[in-house]
């Protein structure tokens, strides 16, 4: 199908003796929307090519054994990102097998009856996970010329979220941190919505691997057991959430507490007995940074030596449960419990860097990634559903993570896919006078 358009453009420019800005001429043309014009008499033109093929030109004399004829017009507007289009689209009637369709709605995939078109959703998406819905209809409304209500972004991240694929990887992930945080609920008797997040870590490559909103991290240990993304013998290094721990405890997983979380959580304990003064609990905080740190040391930098390492492992094991020991002594019951509970699972790094497994000692990895979800959800003015909340996080974490996944999904999504069966020339010639 081969369609031919002429366009004259005549512009009048007085003659003034103070120069005409640059952006005054694109403003000019810009106004003119030349592109939606454009694309409405192509598919104009389409529209014409196809009912002619099947019933002839219009008002030719109609043989009565042809198969099609006309049966009418329907209206369609559509909303592209170059602007709004009302086409008549003609409709045939097909006398042997008594239906009647659309020719150009065949060859042609619009949204189905959706008026904003699939270019218009996705940007209208890129921008929604970096501005609130208000900011990017204000935004949007500077780039494109017809933009869609806020309602009707929410509901499109909603419906695309469940295309979109959250992680596609050929072996199972033997490391994985996890961390969950809390965003302002809209929900009625909800006042937070509880966000959990698991990332695939190898080296330094970043694979979401799964993200809930309100479901427990039992939940999401089942969803990762079903998609087989994490292997049997993986390590999870995490903030040493119970719950967690309870939850991924299954067959040969090893958890490795944030060091830096550790640090906290042992200050925390501390205040919570109320035993010790400010300079008491900073002494007694410095001396298990002092003992851990030392072994993060012997690891990095004795790596070969893995009779040191596997003496200062035990030396800092012991460390632990004597300063767990003089806490009970002094009546810090719980910072004492932490101790006994965790002092394995702060050195879980040390004793795998013997089997040649590097694991990190911290979880930073996963804070950056907790960084942009409270970066666009966290704000003390928002209220999120929980499927509203959960949809824009898939598409914000799966961008920050696998930009490739994104970019593949936006591509497909927008059918740049087709642009291969598609040739446009234009040919300008200009003339003064």
């Amino acid at each position: 199908m081969d369609i031919v358009h002429s366009i004259e453009v005549k512009v009048c420019i007085s003659e003034e003796s103070q120069p005409i800005p640059i952006e005054s001429l694109v403003a000019s043309v810009k106004k003119l929307q030349i592109e939606a014009k454009l694309l409405e008499h192509i598919l104009e033109a389409m529209n014409e090519y196809l009912v002619n093929s099947y019933c002839g030109k219009r008002y030719s004399r109609r043989n009565p054994e042809e198969r099609y004829i006309r049966a009418g017009t329907s209206e369609k507007k559509i909303v592209t990102s170059v602007g709004s289009i009302l086409l008549k689209l003609n409709k045939v009637r097909d006398i042997q097998e008594n239906r009647i369709w659309k020719p150009l709605a065949e060859v042609v995939r619009f949204a189905g009856k959706q008026v904003y078109q699939p270019d218009i959703a996705m940007v209208s998406i890129d921008f929604v996970q970096k501005l609130s819905y208000r900011d990017t209809i204000e935004e949007l409304g500077i780039v494109i010329p017809d933009v869609p209500s806020r309602m009707t972004i929410n509901n499109r991240i909603k419906q695309m979220s469940r295309l979109l694929e959250v992680n596609e990887i050929e072996t199972p992930m033997t490391i994985a941190m996890a961390d969950g945080t809390k965003a302002h609920s809209q929900e009625p008797g909800k006042k937070q919505n509880n966000v959990n997040v698991l990332l695939g870590v190898s080296d330094e490559r970043k694979v979401l691997l799964g993200v809930t909103v309100n479901q427990s991290w039992q939940f999401l240990s089942d969803l990762v057991d079903n998609e087989k993304v994490l292997s049997e013998n993986a390590v999870i290094i995490s903030d040493g959430d119970p719950e967690l721990r309870a939850a991924f405890a299954d067959g040969d997983i090893q958890f490795q507490a944030d060091l830096i979380h550790g640090f906290r959580l042992l200050g925390y304990k501390l205040w919570e007995d109320g035993k010790l003064s400010l300079e008491e609990r900073k002494r007694v905080i410095n001396e298990l940074k002092k003992s851990l740190l030392s072994l993060k040391n012997v690891v990095i930098f004795h790596k070969s030596d893995h009779h040191h390492i596997g003496a200062k492992i035990n030396q800092v094991v012991q460390s632990m449960e004597n300063l767990a020991n003089r806490l009970t002594e002094k009546g810090c019951f719980q910072a004492a419990a932490f101790l006994n509970t965790y002092s394995n699972t702060l050195v879980t790094f040390a004793r795998l860097s013997l089997c040649g497994i590097d694991v990190p000692w911290n979880s930073n990895m996963i804070e950056r990634l907790m960084g942009e979800i409270s970066k666009r959800v966290k704000h003390k003015w928002m209220r999120w559903t929980t499927q509203g909340l959960e949809a824009i996080l898939r598409f914000i974490l799966v961008r920050y993570t696998s930009p490739w996944l994104y970019r593949r999904f936006r591509h497909e999504y927008m059918g740049l896919h087709g642009l291969s069966s598609i040739a446009i020339q234009i040919s300008i010639e200009s003339r003064s006078y």
